[in-house]
C-alpha cells in the first residue's frame, strides 16, 4: 500500500477538520462545497499546479463559495468581485489559461460552488479582489490586516503543493505527496530560542519608551512576537528570492564566539535593521497610550486627530521595518551564511563556518512531541547538503545560536540546541506569529 497522500485524502482531512478546528462564529461556520464538487476541485488544482508557464508551474488561489457574494472573516465586509459574463467549468484548462492573469498575492479565483441541485456543477465564477495585505500578513511584514475571505480556500504555491484554510485558518496542506498538520501559532516551533531572542530584547529594551497604562505583560508578549516576526519575515524574503540561504541567529553576547569568517562585515555601528524595529515598537506603545488616553477621556473627539496621526506613523514604521527585513534577507544571496544578533543588528554576510567537515554531528530530528526526547531519531549529517552540514557544525560548536537553513524548494529546516543535543525540524511553520492559523 503507498504511503503517499492524493487530492481525495485533503478532501477528507478538510472535511474532517471543518466543523471542528475552525469553527468559532458561535457556530456560524461557511458552506463546504459538497463532497465530490470538493474532490472535483482540489483534483482539479493539483493537477493544474503541475502545468507550466513561461517556463514555471502555475501559482494560483481558488475561493471556493456557493454564490458571488463572499465577505471577510468576522467582519461582514464583502469581497470586490469581476464576474465573468460566461462562467467556465472548473478543469485544468481553464485553469491554465486563467491563473496567469490573477496574481495569488492580492486575487482569487473564484469557483461558485451549488450547495444543493444535484445536475449543478461548479464553475468558474469570476475573480476576486482580495487585496495584498493578508498576504504581507501571512509573511511577517504586517501586524495589521485585513481578514480573509471567509470561505474555502485553495491556496496552490507550487507543483503538488496545496494548502487550504477556511478563511484566515489553515486546516491542512499536501506537498510532495504528504498531508501536513497546521500548528496554530507559527511561534509555538520557535519556544526552543526563547533564550536568545530574551536577550536581544534585553538588549533593545533602554531604547523603547513603554506604555504606562498597557500592562508590563502585555508589552512583554507584543514585544516578544514582534521579535520573532521580524526575524521570520526575513526568512520568508529567503524563500521569496528562490535562490534559498542560511540565518544565523545568535544572543549579543555570543557572537564572538561564532566559528566563522565572513566575507563581508558590516560596520559595528550600522543598525539599521534594530533602528526601524524600536522605532516601530515606540510608535505603537505611543499610539497603544493615545487609544487608552482616549478611551478614558471624557470628550473623546479632541483625541480623534493625534490618534489618526499616530495610527499613520505606526503604520508607516511598520512599513520600513518590513523593507529593512527584505533588504537583510537578499543579503543570503551570497553565498554563506547570514549572520544576525537576536537584538537585530547585522554581523555580516557570505559568512563560512571554519570547522573541520569531515567530523560528522549527531543531530537529531524534532518529528513530533519536543517534550518528548526519548522518542527523537538520530539524523547523519552526512545526508544533507552543504549548508544544512555547515549549520549543524555551527550550533553543535557554539552556544547561544540558531539556524534557518532554506533550501531552493523553499522548505524551511530549523535548527537549535538542547544541552549538549543539536536538533533540527523539518519544515517549519514560518507565518506571522501573530496570526491564528496562517
Amino acid at each position: 500500500m503507498s504511503d503517499y497522500a492524493f487530492p481525495a485524502d485533503l478532501a477528507d482531512r478538510v472535511t474532517e477538520r471543518w466543523h471542528t478546528i475552525a469553527a468559532r462564529h458561535e457556530g456560524h461556520v461557511p458552506a463546504l462545497p459538497r463532497p465530490a464538487d470538493l474532490r472535483h476541485v482540489l483534483a482539479t488544482a493539483f493537477f493544474a499546479s503541475f502545468e507550466r508557464e513561461e517556463g514555471r508551474n502555475l501559482r494560483f488561489v481558488l475561493c471556493c463559495s456557493p454564490d458571488l457574494e463572499v465577505t471577510r472573516d468576522g467582519f461582514g465586509e464583502v469581497v470586490p468581485v469581476m464576474p465573468l459574463e460566461a462562467p467556465r467549468p472548473v478543469s485544468v484548462a481553464t485553469l491554465r489559461s486563467i491563473a496567469p492573469a490573477v496574481n495569488s498575492n492580492n486575487a482569487a479565483i473564484l469557483i461558485k460552488c451549488p450547495i444543493g441541485g444535484e445536475d449543478e456543477r461548479c464553475e468558474v465564477a469570476g475573480l476576486l479582489h482580495v487585496g495584498a495585505n493578508l498576504a504581507r500578513a501571512r509573511n511577517g511584514r504586517s501586524f495589521y490586516y485585513r481578514p480573509a475571505p471567509y470561505a474555502l480556500i485553495v491556496d496552490v504555491r507550487d507543483a503538488g503543493e496545496l494548502h487550504i484554510y477556511q478563511g484566515g485558518m489553515k486546516l491542512a496542506a499536501m506537498k510532495a505527496g504528504r498531508l501536513h498538520d497546521q500548528i496554530m501559532y507559527s511561534a509555538l516551533e520557535f519556544l526552543a530560542i526563547s533564550d536568545i531572542l530574551a536577550r536581544g530584547e534585553h538588549a533593545l529594551r533602554p531604547r523603547i519608551a513603554m506604555p504606562s497604562h498597557e500592562s508590563a505583560h502585555e508589552t512583554s508578549d507584543f514585544q516578544w512576537t514582534a521579535l520573532l516576526n521580524t526575524i521570520l519575515c526575513i526568512v520568508n524574503g529567503v524563500k521569496e528570492h528562490e535562490h534559498g540561504g542560511t540565518v544565523l541567529l545568535v544572543s549579543p553576547d555570543s557572537a564572538p564566539t561564532l566559528p566563522i569568517h565572513t566575507k563581508f562585515d558590516i560596520h559595528e555601528r550600522v543598525h539599521l535593521l534594530g533602528n526601524r524595529f524600536v522605532q516601530f515598537l515606540n510608535a505603537r506603545h505611543q499610539l497603544a497610550e493615545a487609544r487608552w488616553r482616549r478611551k478614558a477621556a471624557a470628550h473623546i473627539e479632541a483625541h480623534a486627530t493625534a490618534l489618526s496621526m499616530l495610527e499613520n506613523a505606526t503604520f508607516d514604521a511598520e512599513e520600513q521595518l518590513a523593507d529593512a527585513a527584505d533588504l537583510v534577507a537578499r543579503l543570503t544571496a551570497v553565498d554563506g551564511a547570514l549572520v544576525l544578533t537576536s537584538d537585530l543588528r547585522v554581523l555580516g554576510f557570505g559568512a563560512e563556518i571554519v570547522l573541520d567537515t569531515a567530523v560528522p554531528i549527531t543531530a537529531y530530528e524534532v518529528v513530533g512531541n519536543p517534550d518528548l526526547a526519548d522518542t527523537w531519531p538520530e539524523v547523519d549529517s552526512q545526508s544533507f547538503g552543504m549548508r544544512h552540514r555547515s549549520a549543524l557544525r555551527c550550533v553543535s560548536v557554539s552556544n547561544g545560536v540558531a539556524a534557518f537553513v532554506v533550501s531552493q524548494d523553499n522548505s524551511v529546516c530549523f535548527i537549535w540546541k538542547k544541552g549538549r543535543k543539536v536538533l533540527l525540524k523539518k519544515n517549519v511553520n514560518t507565518s506571522n506569529p501573530n496570526m491564528v492559523g496562517a
